[in-house]
């Protein structure tokens, strides 16, 4: 279990936390998902990846925490927010401006984010940042992949409106 959890914190941390937005809700969160994965391991059918099926519990628990804040937050309006700090977003080499301007459309980008609704935010943060495939993002969420196809279309529209 040492093992486990220290091979897969790193990622599952991340995730709560883009999900939730916030870190102290992101450790419990974290927590939950090895307490679920102890008890319910042995359930694990291996019809997908472990990796797959760590990323479902994780996503369950994040949903979970989210609807438990309350109904404006589970809708998205202060959850999923991306911490993206002036010295991540802006390059040695780039101008004070265009450090600047990156800054500000990245504050823009986290804040549309938090106003999607959850399914797209969800999509969004699986797809687009954490990376995952049309695919695993599908397994993942049990939906088709072209449900994910449409959800994600629809929140990259929704999002270029916000950002303007």
């Amino acid at each position: 279990m040492d093992d486990l959890i220290k091979g897969t914190y790193g990622d599952v941390y991340a995730l709560s936390r883009r999900l939730l937005g916030d870190p102290s809700d992101a450790a419990d969160a974290t927590q939950e998902v090895y307490l679920r994965v102890v008890r319910s391991v042995l359930g694990f059918r291996g019809e997908a990846a472990f990796g797959t099926w760590l990323h479902r519990v994780t996503v369950n628990v994040c949903m979970t925490m989210l609807r438990k804040r309350g109904d404006v937050r589970a809708r998205g309006q202060s959850a999923g927010v991306l911490d993206a700090t002036f010295d991540e977003i802006a390059s040695d080499e780039a101008s004070p401006e265009d450090r600047v301007a990156t800054a500000d459309l990245a504050q823009r980008t986290a804040q549309a984010l938090s106003q999607l609704p959850e399914d797209a935010r969800e999509v969004v943060v699986l797809r687009d940042v954490q990376g995952l495939s049309t695919k695993e993002t599908a397994e993942l969420l049990g939906v088709s992949e072209g449900a994910v196809k449409v959800r994600l279309h629809r929140a990259h529209a929704r999002l270029r409106e916000i950002v303007r």
